[in-house]
């Protein structure tokens, strides 16, 4: 072989060579990146980054790039912050030491190290290499102690040269290492492809982190949607604390680890203090609840005025003196020790130091006590809390029903016993009225060893007894006893005098025995006899005395409240027994009344009898006498055009002998003239006898029976024609009487539908009593009187308006409501009978219209007739 071809063969292996160490190189660059790959692949959770994580530090160490640490930088520009993740390991003995730490701090812009870093991120460059001198690694150092554990087992003199920073940028953020001296190019480029393949990674990192969220989003609404449906589920007040069971399991059940909860509601009534109900954190059962003075405790007073700021959570830490101090304080609360007592009994003694977290709702807030902080339960805290809110808001609508429908059965109850003393007929069926209000008070729930009644009979103390066996089922026979003979009746009977609507007496020991001893004098068996210990005395007052419950126990304020509810009523039943016994004590008196009533109303009958044809006689003579009235106007009316008929009648008879007289003469020019006076007189003659004819066919008509059906009338004319008929009829009786009258007639009237007959009385009484009353004044003030009576007519819309006035004595104010009274006369004895404005009204009315007076003492008097034009 020449040395050409040895050289060239030379060259060839060496070339080969090379490209087989860089295949090598390449494939063992694969493999790395391959196994972080892997490792990215078979992540399941989010919280497996950190493991990956080291696997890219791993790699990177393998393949020769031996940094003092790896480390992450993913910046987040929109909220302001970024993560550094460092990731670094320690030779100990042989042995590796892994550590990983992830910190979240506020991104500063103004830092240079991290505005290069935001600069070349947004760059082209795929690798960038920073160089830190000593004095700035020196400073760095002391600000990661502050973030990180462990940092201070790398000691800047590690760094003597000045600190590499070497950074591969990715989609968010760079993947980096930390070195005494810079990497070469080839290492760089290996760097690079580990930035892009730990940008796959950290996707899928973010894909399975929102996975996570998603699912544990859903499981958040599932547990939501489980306290909901308990909500739902709730048909009584009394299932509000297992609904808050089921919230706060599930709080659990979503991994929230706390030492205790429960939920405590603002009380509604104004009073500074809150109900605070906490779980037994052992069956999931409330214990009872505390009520605590907010404002004295601090914890509890930040709390309410976060509420009052509007805040949904309020995070508080407590420990050392100030925790011991607040449960000092709880400790002074008569219900909380109730609390600490079963607390302690079952080892839940409280962490020595507490983070308290107050879930606020409208009513109220959710606590939670946790030994460690956790954000979790805030957030989750905030979200649960507008559930329990909607929990809350169904219970107190749940307890609201309740209160309603429990009203109803009271309601229904007391009116049982309403309705029983309504129907009490005898005064002793007080016993039968007394077993039906023992009756519906033990159907309303309330437990007594024994009910009772008493009613207090005399100012001494003696009183009657109504009771109830031991068991309250049935009413036993009554007994007397004087309550100024025991103690206790004493207290009762002061309680009676002094007014008061309630009272209890709480008895033991001797007091006990003797009330025992002394009712068993009475013949009043006892349950157990005299072993008993305690007995209450519930009593509720009425007018008469009181209703009572005795029992072993205490009873709730609503029990006294429905006992003052019956007492109220049976003072009703009381009242009624009252009315039966007078109603009884009268019953004796009124039969031996009976017959002396019988007689008195046969008399009456006799009596009515005759007044009754007294009346018709009465109403009789009413009539004659206004057609008396009527007929004296008409004559006087019928004289004049008779005097008229005789006097032409008399002149005729001259004129004819003074014609025959001038025809004998032979004067018949003068003849003719004399026979046209005959004719002239003949036809006044004829004018005046058809006058007295009208006169008389108008008495006739007034003086037969009203027919009764309504026909056209000239109500002007009819008005007209009884005021003529009135005046002259009064002065036919007295030739001296004289009075002014004055007409106001509507001519656009016209005729109306009336019964003219009816009518004309109407007018024609109206007329006569204002010519009446003027002549009346006229005789007591004979000088500068002058008696005026006026009749008009007037047409105001679909009505016709009708007055007679008089400027006569008047009407007194006491007697004016009286006028239209059958039998009312305020005429002297014999000059009236009373009915003929009686009688007026009533024919009007029958027309229809309506008829009303107005006056003026000594002012005079104004009747007025108001009838429809349509009849």
């Amino acid at each position: 072989m020449s040395k050409e071809e040895e050289k060239l063969l030379k060259q060839k292996n060496a070339k080969l060579r090379k490209e087989l160490v860089s295949k090598k190189t390449e494939l063992k660059i694969e493999a790395a990146l391959e196994r972080t790959r892997t490792q990215s692949m078979i992540m399941q959770y989010s919280n497996e980054l950190d493991d990956t994580i080291f696997v890219f530090h791993e790699q990177v160490q393998l393949l020769g790039i031996n940094s003092a640490f790896s480390f992450l930088w993913l910046p987040d520009e929109e909220k302001e912050k970024h993560i550094f993740w460092a990731i670094w390991e320690e030779n100990k003995n042989g042995s590796i030491i892994f550590k990983n730490k992830a910190i979240n701090y506020t991104l500063d812009r103004n830092e240079p190290a991290t505005a290069q870093c935001l600069v070349d991120w947004k760059g082209n460059e795929p690798v960038v290499s920073y160089h830190v001198p000593l004095d700035g690694v020196k400073n760095y150092f002391a600000a990661w102690q502050e973030l990180i554990d462990g940092v201070e087992k790398l000691t800047p003199e590690y760094f003597a040269g000045g600190l590499y920073y070497v950074e591969a940028f990715m989609k968010y953020g760079c993947f980096g290492v930390m070195l005494a001296s810079d990497l070469t190019e080839a290492k760089k480029k290996i760097l690079g492809r580990f930035g892009i393949e730990f940008e796959r990674t950290y996707t899928r990192f973010l894909d399975l982190q929102k996975a996570e969220a998603q699912a544990r989003e859903a499981k958040i609404e599932a547990s939501l949607e489980r306290v909901r449906s308990k909500t739902m589920a709730m048909h009584h007040s009394y299932e509000m604390p297992e609904t808050a069971s089921v919230l706060f399991q599930q709080l659990k059940d979503l991994g929230l680890m706390f030492w205790i909860s429960g939920f405590c509601i603002w009380r509604t009534d104004g009073t500074p203090f809150v109900e605070n109900w906490v779980n037994d954190g052992v069956s999931g059962g409330f214990l009872p609840p505390i009520l605590l003075p907010f404002k004295e405790d601090t914890g509890h007073r930040n709390i309410y005025e976060a509420s009052l700021r509007g805040e949904l959570v309020c995070e508080q830490e407590i420990f050392g003196e100030a925790l011991a101090t607040h449960y000092q304080w709880m400790r002074t609360i008569p219900s909380a020790k109730v609390v600490f007592k079963i607390l302690e009994k079952s080892g839940l003694m409280p962490p020595e130091k507490q983070w308290k977290y107050a879930a606020i709702f409208k009513q109220g807030y959710l606590l939670i006590i946790s030994a460690a902080p956790d954000p979790a339960i805030g957030e989750l805290g905030m979200r649960f809390a507008k559930v329990f809110e909607q929990a809350y808001t169904r219970f107190l609508d749940l307890q609201k029903a309740e209160a309603q429908a429990k009203e109803s059965q009271i309601e229904a109850a007391l009116e049982r016993v309403r309705s029983r003393t309504l129907a009490m007929q005898k005064s002793d069926e007080l016993a039968e009225t007394a077993s039906e209000l023992f009756r519906q008070l033990i159907q309303l729930g309330i437990e007594p060893n024994r009910l009772y009644i008493t009613i207090i009979q005399a100012e001494n103390g003696e009183a009657e007894f109504w009771i109830t066996d031991e068991d309250g089922s049935k009413v036993s026979a009554a007994y007397m006893a004087n309550l100024n003979k025991n103690e206790s009746f004493q207290k009762m009977y002061e309680g009676w005098k002094q007014q008061k609507k309630s009272l209890i007496i709480d008895m033991n020991g001797e007091e006990l025995q003797i009330y025992f001893q002394y009712l068993t004098s009475l013949n009043v068996s006892f349950k157990g006899g005299l072993t008993q210990k305690r007995r209450i005395q519930h009593l509720a007052y009425f007018s008469k005395g009181f209703i009572g419950m005795a029992s072993p126990d205490e009873q709730p304020a609503e029990t006294i409240q429905l006992l003052e509810r019956f007492a109220y009523v049976f003072n009703l039943t009381f009242t009624r027994f009252n009315d039966l016994k007078i109603a009884e004590a009268n019953a004796l008196q009124a039969e031996q009344d009976l017959i002396e009533i019988k007689a008195a109303r046969e008399k009456a009958e006799d009596t009515l009898t005759e007044l009754q044809s007294t009346q018709k006689q009465l109403i009789q003579s009413e009539k004659m006498a206004s057609l008396g009235e009527l007929t004296a106007g008409i004559a006087h009316e019928i004289q004049n055009p008779l005097n008229f008929v005789n006097n032409f009648s008399e002149v005729n008879k001259e004129l004819l002998i003074e014609l025959n007289n001038e025809i004998e003469k032979g004067n018949y020019n003068d003849a003719k003239a004399i026979v046209k006076d005959v004719i002239t007189n003949e036809q006044k003659i004829n004018h005046h006898g058809k006058r007295a004819d009208a006169i008389v066919k108008g008495m006739l008509q007034h003086s037969r029976a009203s027919s009764g059906q309504k026909e056209p009338t000239d109500i002007n004319a009819l008005c007209d024609e009884y005021l003529r008929l009135s005046y002259h009829g009064l002065r036919a009786k007295d030739k001296s009487y004289n009075a002014t009258i004055k007409t106001d007639f509507d001519p656009t009237i016209g005729n109306i539908n009336i019964i003219p007959q009816d009518f004309g009385r109407v007018i024609l009484n109206l007329i006569n009593n204002a010519f009446y009353t003027v002549n009346e004044k006229k005789n007591q003030f004979p000088e500068g009187y002058e008696p005026t009576v006026s009749v008009s007519t007037k047409k105001i819309g679909n009505t016709i308006e009708i007055k007679v006035s008089d400027n006569g004595s008047g009407i007194r104010q006491k007697v004016l409501d009286k006028i239209f009274q059958p039998f009312f006369t305020t005429k002297p004895t014999g000059q009236g009978t009373g009915l003929g404005l009686s009688l007026s009204y009533d024919i009007v009315k029958a027309h229809g219209g309506e008829i009303k007076v107005s006056t003026k003492e000594s002012g005079g008097s104004e009747f007025t007739i108001t009838l429809p034009v349509l009849q």
